[in-house]
């Protein structure tokens, strides 16, 4: 690829080359606006951004990037105690939503490295940010939120899954299920291989058969592949009496499915979910949930933020693995 110069970038921008230079030595004669768009232009445009972040002023930003794969599922269900905990150190939070699109998630982190943010909080596409890594440099911390990227030079907060699985499993069987179903959809994702694994050891520690329905339809609607597992789950094991979904949104596709069959929940069947998702608190679910712990995640990834965006390249990489809890509401009974 042609090696990308000042010179290019103010051409295809129509500025003077001393407009472009000073934007992205961030003279005080060039506005904000500018400055802006003019370090966005050359990123798309391949220009370095070790040396963006070399030449701009390393000024006091007041603001955090949060970029996530899909705002329907419960990373989305984050921003909101995320822009609490910002507001209380007088932060704000600069948000990309990638809808699980590698070009969209490269473009945000782009838009964050132009808006100089502080640091860059991101539940990342898939395992391979090596690209992340290289356009935000040593500009400013990265937090990976979520299972994809598990590296001990990395900052990393998540979910312990395979222990959210075991309190399900646990209680269900205390409630005294043996025949349990689990129900996922067609995107297997890290987290999902992690749930389906300890649904398997869960089991098997019972002397119980793992009953395992995946959905095989990719459209991204939760709702209704936990619709579409329903009816294999009657024709192909019959005699279950607990059905685990390992998201919240799957689960009330289930629910929606077996209410049209006649089928009640809880008097007929069980059903439990995972991530504790706003609406499984909704009335006409009321869905005993594995809940993410979403008020402690958003301070943690904060603080982690604002002490090492002050700690610049010396800071310890942190890794927190944090435990979900069981939210027993009316979708389960004892049989």
């Amino acid at each position: 690829m042609e090696h990308v110069t000042i010179k290019n970038i103010a051409a295809a921008m129509g500025l003077s080359i001393s407009a472009v230079s000073k934007a992205l030595n961030n003279y005080p004669d060039i506005n904000e606006y500018t400055k802006e768009a003019v370090v966005k232009k050359a990123l798309e445009m391949g220009y370095s951004p070790n040396m963006i972040a070399r030449n701009l002023v390393k000024s006091t930003s007041t603001s955090i990037g949060i970029v996530v794969r899909d705002t329907s599922t419960i990373y989305g269900e984050l921003l909101k105690p995320l822009s609490e905990a910002a507001l209380k150190r007088n932060l704000t939070i600069v948000m990309g939503d990638s809808n699980r699109s590698k070009e969209r998630e490269i473009n945000h982190v782009k838009s964050m490295v132009a808006s100089r943010v502080m640091g860059l909080i991101i539940a990342p596409v898939d395992s391979d940010v090596e690209e992340i890594e290289n356009l935000v440099g040593s500009r400013f911390p990265i937090v990976y939120l979520g299972g994809h990227v598990v590296k001990k030079d990395k900052n990393q907060v998540m979910v312990d899954a395979g222990y959210g699985v075991k309190l399900a499993i646990d209680y269900l069987h205390e409630l005294g299920h043996k025949k349990i179903a689990l129900v996922s959809d067609a995107k297997i994702t890290e987290s999902t291989k992690i749930k389906t694994g300890s649904f398997e050891d869960e089991m098997k520690k019972f002397g119980m058969v793992p009953k395992i329905f995946t959905d095989r339809i990719n459209d991204g609607d939760l709702v209704a592949a936990g619709y579409r597992q329903v009816e294999e789950i009657l024709e192909k094991a019959p005699d279950t009496t607990a059905i685990f979904a390992v998201k919240d949104m799957l689960a009330a596709g289930v629910m929606q499915a077996l209410k049209e069959k006649n089928i009640s929940v809880p008097e007929d069947m069980s059903v439990i979910g995972y991530d504790g998702a706003d609406v499984s608190s909704y009335p006409m679910i009321n869905l005993t949930t594995i809940a993410s712990p979403k008020k402690e995640i958003a301070d943690l990834l904060v603080e982690i933020i604002l002490s090492q965006s002050e700690e610049k390249n010396t800071y310890i990489p942190k890794h927190f693995y944090l435990k979900p809890r069981l939210v027993e509401r009316n979708s389960c009974k004892r049989i």
